[in-house]
């Protein structure tokens, strides 16, 4: 913006710069052709009176100086030097000169300004008792141009320093709106990490100041809302301590090595329920705590989460992980409740006995669940948000796929070899630090 801003300023100044220059160019050049005429016609009509004075104080005295000394004394009154008198009988006195076309009107009684190639002639005619004389005063074109280019570059200077005042004002001005805009924007990026605490302070022009204000009353209303839901979340997740006290009771109650068994599962179970809640109570900031994750010990231990529940409904479990780490770039927390989402829902669709597998393909940070079951029956729908064919809410799959497109990847499903559902998940790499 600043750079827009000092465009429109230079184009704008140019333009009024341009628009004053040029007349006063212009009128500076008559002005100084003005000035240096002046100067001559002065000097030509100072010779003419000394020349008429002379000549009127020969006729009192009854003498006869001639036209010739009445000339020569005029000459030598006014020092003169591109002044020439040009007598009745054609003699030249003073600067040597060939007569022009001019001399002749001028002898008629009528003063003469004329352009020559090298300057301008001034003709005054004067009449003496031996005939008309006619004086002649020369301006050369550097006398009338004297000054002009001094004025000009003058003024050009003028009009640069102008411009140049414009689009450092410009800019100044620029940088009252961009400043604050682009602390807005850091604002408003930091929000969408994850920083709910920030906040800016309104400064700028009125309508920058609306904005900033709006800003942070939307990020305080944005932190309350996901505060409030957060709390709600963890509330329902602790609801479940209570069923869950109930059947370590029971399970404590029963005797022999199902008993262990069924106690071990009760823990697991508690301690993803206290996960739940921790999770949902983490402030977003700390969200991207464990980021980039490893998939392939991610889907490691989810795989081991379910492979209890899977055995105990004689279903059979495949893992397929490379021996080396897969990093993504997903937060571990979502990436862990994103293979619980695709697993949870093999068992929601399926009967007992259903099996199903885990990969993660190597060097290629690709998940692919599938299992043995009957399938999607309309795979394109089951991507919508709360569109299900089983009954089910419709969100596990759509959870999954905000998670993979967060981390720069896709969700795909299809079918697989043995006619079963087959859901791919690809992970964006991490960035590199």
């Amino acid at each position: 913006m600043r750079r827009t801003l000092s465009l429109v300023a230079l184009a704008t100044t140019s333009l009024i710069v341009l628009a004053f220059f040029v007349p006063l160019a212009t009128l500076v050049a008559s002005q100084a052709e003005s000035r240096a005429l002046a100067d001559g016609e002065q000097v030509a009509e100072s010779v003419a009176t000394a020349i008429a004075v002379v000549d009127a104080l020969d006729a009192l005295d009854a003498t006869d100086s001639g036209a010739s000394v009445s000339a020569q004394v005029a000459l030598a009154a006014a020092g003169a030097e591109d002044v020439s008198v040009f007598l009745p009988d054609g003699e030249v006195i003073g600067a040597a000169v060939d007569p022009g076309p001019n001399l002749n009107r001028a002898r008629t009684g009528s003063a003469i300004t004329a352009r020559t190639d090298d300057g301008a002639e001034i003709l005054i005619p004067v009449v003496t008792g031996e005939g008309t004389l006619v004086v002649r005063a020369f301006v050369s074109n550097e006398e009338l141009r004297s000054g002009v280019a001094t004025a000009r570059v003058i003024l050009a200077g003028l009009g640069i320093f102008l411009i140049s005042a414009a689009m450092f004002i410009a800019d100044r001005l620029g940088r009252t709106v961009v400043g604050p805009a682009r602390r807005l924007a850091a604002a408003a990026h930091d929000l969408g990490e994850g920083d709910l605490d920030v906040r800016i302070d309104p400064d700028g022009p009125v309508e920058l100041v609306e904005v900033g204000e709006a800003f942070n009353v939307l990020a305080t209303r944005l932190a309350a809302l996901l505060a409030a839901e957060r709390e709600s979340v963890a509330d329902l997740s602790h609801r479940l301590r209570t069923p869950l006290a109930a059947l370590r009771l029971q399970a404590e109650s029963l005797a022999g090595p199902e008993a262990a068994a069924l106690q071990a599962d009760v823990d697991r179970l508690e301690r993803e329920v206290d996960r739940l809640i921790d999770d949902a109570r983490r402030p977003m900031r700390e969200e991207a705590v464990g980021r980039p994750a490893d998939l392939a010990a991610v889907a490691s231990q989810r795989f081991a989460f379910w492979d209890v529940l899977a055995r105990e409904q004689g279903r059979t479990a495949r893992l397929r992980v490379p021996d080396h780490p897969a990093p993504v770039d997903c937060v571990t927390s979502e990436l862990g409740a994103a293979i619980d989402a695709l697993i949870g829902n093999v068992f929601a669709h399926t009967g007992a006995g259903v099996g199903f597998a885990v990969e993660v393909v190597p060097g290629e940070r690709r998940l692919i669940i599938e299992d043995d079951g009957p399938g999607f029956v309309a795979p394109r729908r089951s991507l919508l948000r709360g569109e299900s064919g089983g009954g089910s809410t419709g969100l596990g799959l759509d959870i999954v796929r905000r998670v993979a497109e967060r981390a720069g990847g896709g969700l795909e499903v299809g079918r697989s070899e043995s006619g079963g559902a087959r859901v791919e998940v690809e992970f964006g790499s991490p960035p590199r630090e």
